[in-house]
């Protein structure tokens, strides 16, 4: 029910709806005729009276008020236009004008609910031939597009007997469950879902986003259609709405409107909602469960869309989705979208043109609502259109500008056009009326175009960045070995000179052992052939003597390096307890790190489309939040900018697989026989910053602590970034 494909309309000209000219009165001499088959139900609720009128034909339904159903009542046995009119005022007291009675027979003719007689016919087929022209330049709006597929009915008489149970009780205390256990995850690891955000929106997720999106628009739509057969009601149409080419789905749940409780109706509009919502709450606790891991990450977008689809948009009421059909109902206001369109019509007739006519004829608290609601809409649409073309060129470039601006042309040209053909006859009505209008016209065009030259926003970007050491040395065996004994934890203070770490290495003493033996046999045999005078003899023995010497002092340099000293001094870090006890370490491994506090800054990972501005701060104060860490908000010093960006990560916890905000990937360096070699890198490049922390914080902060960078830039002006992303696009094409 996302996008309803024939929607329920409540059709009252009696109640200050702008008035359809085109059929001469003249004509109406001969009236036209009702369908047979039409079928009519009436509804009251807290007083109000209305008729939902059902074309069994196309499988449409419309409420229409009282009045129009007295009309349509007598349509069929009234020999005249005006005794028509005569007899709805007997019954109704509410006396309809001929050019509202026009109007109400203009929309029976468009909806083809009137006999194919009395030479109305042709008439009728022009304005369906209009109606399809403007259908097919509609299509041309590549923002939003749908495709009808198909009928599902059949469907739901096989599969609601298995799966009727999700639309009873059972399933509301299991949804119930779910979402206590899933929103207390949430609330409970906050901040380390938050961080994942930021990586969302990248283009490498994109299949992702569609693949889960699409699943949900499936399951919430079939939701729709269980609930709709739960009480009796029927679903026709199966079709797929595109947005930003994001798939949606849609069913034909208007038969729901001949329900004749409100409870049951708003069932089947929240039920769509229910369903995503369920869906965010299993993932919530499969993304607690095992964050890290590729499922964790489908499980948080999981979430992300759902809540996204289902908050923002089913739930919106200033949208034709779930959340309006529910609002309509609660505040027993039929047609509230048309109404609040038609208030804002009529307003703007009134400044325009000067049409002095009641813009809407209730009054009180129903009257101020659908005032509001009509304002709230066209404030809503105009930031639908803004933020829809601000991601479209994200995703596309200059390209997505281009398909905002044919969206645009459309949805603002189409009514344009209507008006220009109207502008003659306001013309014959009031020689006037042209003046004022263009006049008033160009007033308003001075005051957007004015506001267009300065809107803008204050532009801020978002760094990632996170605690970390320059290493002041590493502390690197010189011989193979096995960790014996570690002399130092993570954190201690150490001296030049003192011990950390012993290995052993068996192996070593045992040649250096036996190279001991074999220099005291040579010493034996150089003396004893000393004491024979031999002296050629005494010569080689002495010879070979300094070769083992030599060989004797390097194992000796072989078994002192077994122990391990500090060769400055600072403090240990990155060595966790008993991670190195009995492994073996080859010669020049990293085994220790030692730093000072003066070695500890921030490294963050930039965007390339950020690191112009980023460069321009370049040993200036930038703004650090390290609020989630409990240290606030502080100034930094931008202390040093890579040249080229590279797609390494800066730092293993900014890794989406660490917890951290940022996509990596797995890629493989290596295969061996029995171990595969791999590391993690970014889906695109980035740039690696460098930043000062200050001397007061140097002390508390630990490494691996998260913080993020808040740039502030200059006032981004729409209109130059607009012309900027086209003209970026353009050079991207040469």
């Amino acid at each position: 029910m996302d996008c309803i494909q024939k929607t329920m309309v409540y059709f009252s000209p009696a109640h200050g709806f702008s008035l359809v000219n085109g059929l001469e009165t003249e004509k109406l001499s001969t009236l036209p005729r009702l369908r047979n088959g039409l079928r009519f139900t009436p509804i009251i609720e807290k007083g109000t009276s209305w008729y939902i009128l059902e074309d069994p034909v196309r499988n449409t339904y419309y409420r229409i008020g009282v009045e129009e159903y007295l009309f349509l009542n007598n349509l069929n046995c009234s020999p005249d236009f005006e005794t028509l009119l005569q007899m709805v005022e007997k019954r109704s007291g509410i006396r309809l004008s001929p050019e509202q009675g026009q109007a109400i027979l203009h929309w029976l003719m468009d909806r083809q609910l009137l006999q194919d007689e009395s030479g109305h016919l042709a008439f009728s087929l022009e304005r369906e031939q209009v109606s399809a022209r403007l259908k097919r330049i509609n299509r041309l709006n590549l923002i939003s597009f749908k495709i009808p597929l198909l009928n599902p009915d059949l469907f739901l008489d096989r599969v609601y007997p298995r799966l009727s149970w999700l639309t009873g009780r059972m399933f509301f205390l299991l949804w119930i469950v779910l979402g206590v256990l899933g929103i207390g995850i949430l609330i409970a690891r906050w901040s380390e879902f938050t961080d994942q955000v930021t990586g969302f929106f990248s283009p490498e997720k994109l299949l992702l986003i569609w693949l889960i999106w699409f699943f949900l628009k499936l399951l919430h739509e079939l939701f729709h259609a269980l609930v709709c057969r739960r009480y009796g009601g029927r679903v026709y149409d199966f079709g797929i709405l595109f947005i930003l080419f994001i798939p949606l789905t849609y069913i034909d749940a208007t038969s729901s409107w001949s329900f004749s409780s409100k409870w049951q109706r708003i069932h089947v509009a929240v039920a769509g909602i229910f369903a995503e919502l369920c869906i965010a709450w299993i993932a919530l606790l499969i993304w607690g469960l095992i964050p890290g891991t590729t499922a964790g990450l489908i499980a948080h977008n999981t979430v992300m869309i759902a809540g996204v689809s289902s908050l923002l948009f089913n739930a919106n009421p200033l949208m034709r989705f779930d959340g309006y059909y529910v609002l309509s109902d609660m505040v027993s206001i039929p047609n509230l979208y048309g109404r609040g369109i038609g208030f804002i019509k009529n307003l703007a007739a009134w400044i325009f043109f000067g049409a002095r006519r009641e813009v809407l004829q209730e009054k009180g608290l129903s009257g101020a609502f659908i005032k509001l609601y009509g304002v709230s809409v066209y404030i809503w649409r105009i930031l639908v259109i803004i933020s829809l073309g601000y991601i479209a060129s994200r995703m596309a470039g200059g390209f997505g500008i281009f398909i905002t601006s044919g969206a645009v042309i459309i949805w603002v040209g189409m009514p344009l056009v209507s008006l220009v053909k109207r502008l003659q006859n306001h013309n014959k009505q009031n020689p006037a009326v042209l003046y004022r209008f263009f006049v008033r016209l160009f007033i308003a065009a001075a005051c957007l175009g004015f506001g267009l030259r300065y809107l803008g926003w204050q532009d801020q970007v978002r760094i990632p960045a996170v605690v970390e050491y320059r290493h002041q040395y590493d502390v690197r065996p010189t011989v193979d070995g096995f960790v014996d004994e570690m002399k130092v934890m993570d954190g201690d203070q150490v001296d030049k000179g003192q011990l950390l770490a012993v290995l052993e290495n068996r192996e070593l003493r045992f040649r250096y052992a036996s190279l001991q033996l074999k220099h005291k046999k040579l010493e034996m045999q150089a003396r004893l052939a000393r004491s024979r005078g031999k002296v050629n003899e005494v010569q080689i023995l002495e010879e070979q003597l300094l070769v083992l010497d030599r060989e004797v002092d390097e194992r000796k340099k072989d078994i002192d390096g077994l122990q391990v000293y500090a060769s400055g001094t600072g403090t240990v870090a990155g060595l966790e307890p008993g991670t190195l006890l009995g492994t073996y370490i080859t010669r020049g491994r990293e085994i220790i790190h030692v730093v000072s506090k003066d070695q500890k800054y921030l490294v963050a990972s930039c965007s390339q489309d950020d690191i112009d501005r980023v460069r321009a701060l370049l040993g200036k104060e930038i703004s650090v939040d390290m609020r989630k860490s409990g240290f606030g908000k502080f100034t930094a010093v931008l202390a040093k900018v890579s040249p080229t960006a590279t797609t390494d990560l800066v730092h293993p916890a900014l890794g989406a697989v660490f917890g951290g905000p940022l996509d990596v990937r797995r890629r493989v360096i290596s295969n061996g026989v029995k171990n595969q070699y791999y590391r993690y890198e970014l889906f695109g490049p980035r740039f690696r910053l460098e930043i000062a922390l200050p001397e007061v914080l140097k002390d508390r902060l630990r490494v691996g602590q998260s913080a993020l960078v808040r740039i502030r830039g200059n006032r981004v002006m729409l209109w130059k970034r607009i012309i900027s992303r086209f003209e970026n696009w353009l050079r991207s094409k040469q």
